[in-house]
């Protein structure tokens, strides 16, 4: 018993040695901030609910403390709004650090900073830099062997995919249109991570050459109109939701012509998933690539 606790205590040294040779570790994130992590950290507050996905994919869900209240971790504290963020709250739990994600949350990190909180920003909108934000969790954390298993793991599906939809001649390809039916309708354009995706998957996105704030755009029904998509990827925020998704669309009147709603091409996809820049957008490349298919 004697010999089993000296062990256990040597291990225990051996990592807390490993670990402070290790750090300390200083990255640039997505803002362009250059961030230094002193130490492990223990404490993590997802001020992001897209890098909640990083932390529980790298085994790292022991270590959250805190989610915003639209995250579907609800193992943690629950600390409030994206924006503006609880920072009293996010004080009370005394955090490691803080991940936040870019546009209106930005503010956030200088105010964190302000109050000694180490904070990092993770705001991908591509795939490859849905991998390097996969790395950098990975990094700060201590174990950048767990990203390279995970981004390698990532990358072979989407190879596979992708290999499969390049051999798909560009006039066979679908036109394809994201969003919900509206007076404005939000979509995805050129430099975002689903425009990325159609694209992939081996169609053709009818505003992939149109650009906006981190490539999302608004658009007229009219214009989706004019551009009469083969296929509508329509999205749904609540479990079950795919059916209502799919007959808001098919019955909004300014859309009862379109090619896609008159054959039977209006499809629901999980709007939570393609709205963050995680590691679920492989799941989604997958659905979006089957759902090409039926075309």
């Amino acid at each position: 018993m004697k010999k089993f606790v000296i062990l256990s205590l040597l291990s225990a040294f051996f990592v807390m040695a490993v670990f402070a040779s290790y750090y300390p570790v200083t990255l640039v994130d997505d803002a362009g901030n250059v961030v230094t992590i002193q130490s492990t950290p223990m404490r993590v507050i997802d001020a992001a609910p897209s890098v909640t996905d990083f932390m529980l994919k790298l085994g790292y869900a022991d270590r959250i403390v805190g989610v915003t209240q639209y995250d579907a971790y609800t193992k943690a504290q629950n600390i409030g709004l994206l924006y503006p963020l609880d920072l009293e709250k996010i004080i009370s739990l005394k955090p490691d650090i803080v991940f936040l994600f870019g546009g209106f949350q930005l503010p956030q990190y200088a105010s964190l900073k302000k109050l000694g909180v180490t904070s990092f920003v993770l705001n991908a909108n591509s795939l490859n830099g849905v991998y390097r934000d996969v790395m950098d969790v990975a990094t700060i954390m201590g174990d950048p062997q767990r990203g390279e298993m995970l981004v390698n793991k990532l990358q072979s599906v989407e190879s596979k995919i992708e290999n499969a939809a390049y051999t798909i001649p560009l006039d066979k390809r679908p036109t394809v249109f994201y969003g919900t039916p509206g007076k404005e309708i939000w979509t995805a354009g050129m430099g975002s991570f689903l425009n990325e995706i159609i694209s992939l998957a081996g169609g053709v996105n009818i505003t992939g050459n149109y650009a906006g704030p981190n490539g999302w755009l608004p658009v007229s029904p009219e214009f989706v109109v004019a551009q009469n998509p083969d296929i509508i990827l329509v999205p749904y925020y609540v479990s079950g939701g795919e059916k209502t998704a799919i007959e808001q669309f098919d019955t909004y009147p300014p859309f009862a012509d379109l090619k896609a709603v008159k054959t039977g091409h209006v499809y629901a996809i999980n709007g939570n998933i393609a709205s963050q820049p995680n590691t679920q957008l492989i799941d989604l490349l997958r659905e979006i690539y089957d759902i090409f298919q039926k075309w």
